[in-house]
């Protein structure tokens, strides 16, 4: 399906929910979160194909694949951690939204330790 044929489907779904919100139906949140869904399996789909590039680029050259590993799980933290932010944001819950941003913060912190650890042992190994 063509990017095209995905944003016109979210225009529709936006415009319907819309008018859902207008007449007062709840259905409106539910419509949002279905739409959301659509687009994270649309990009997961998409962006499965570039990680599968980018691991043969690593084999290729004989990098460690291990930090592009942890760089790509942070890249899907911070994804959805927005995505479950934004849906607690049109929903309502501001509070909720926050604390799924700091958990998610916190996370990607510390995830990236074997990177920074790795970084600061270059540097002093340099020097």
């Amino acid at each position: 399906m063509g990017y095209y044929k995905v944003i016109c489907t979210v225009i529709v779904g936006v415009l319907l929910a819309i008018k859902l919100k207008s007449i007062g139906s709840v259905l409106w949140v539910y419509l949002s979160m279905a739409l959301s869904i659509f687009v994270l399996f649309y990009i997961v789909n998409r962006l499965s194909f570039l990680v599968d590039f980018l691991n043969g680029i690593l084999d290729d050259i004989g990098l460690e694949s291990g930090y592009f590993e942890i760089l790509m799980k942070i890249v899907g933290i911070s994804y959805l951690c927005e995505f479950t932010s934004n849906l607690c944001k049109e929903s309502g819950f501001v509070a909720v939204a926050g604390q799924v941003e700091i958990g998610g913060k916190l996370t990607m912190l510390v995830m990236s330790m074997p990177i920074l650890l790795s970084i600061i042992r270059t540097i002093t190994s340099v020097l």
